[in-house]
């Protein structure tokens, strides 16, 4: 005997994230949560553009862009720019030394 088919088809072979309950596109992948974002199309975009390295077990790289700024970029910028000052005299250079008073 055969088992019954129901018209049903799973989601998943249409849509490969599902909406979580705080409004975000997600997946699990490897026993861990995984977010995407709110709008479904973008959603799905960032997903396949990540989804070879997450379901790899890598690490994804986040190429930077020129809207964004790392906080590695933006110290080195603040203390570029604090240097500058010592330079010119506006603050003394124990102001800007790497060693702190605590």
């Amino acid at each position: 005997m055969t088992k019954p088919t129901s018209g049903r088809q799973t989601r998943s072979d249409k849509f490969p994230l599902t909406l979580h309950k705080t409004g975000q596109f997600c997946k699990k992948i490897k026993g861990k949560m995984y977010y995407f974002g709110t709008d479904r199309r973008q959603a799905l975009e960032r997903y396949l553009e990540q989804a070879a390295c997450l379901h790899a077990g890598r690490p994804v790289s986040h190429g930077s862009t020129a809207d964004q700024l790392s906080i590695k970029t933006m110290c080195n910028l603040y203390l570029d720019h604090q240097e500058s000052r010592v330079a010119i005299g506006e603050v003394k250079p124990r102001h800007v030394s790497a060693k702190s008073p605590c």
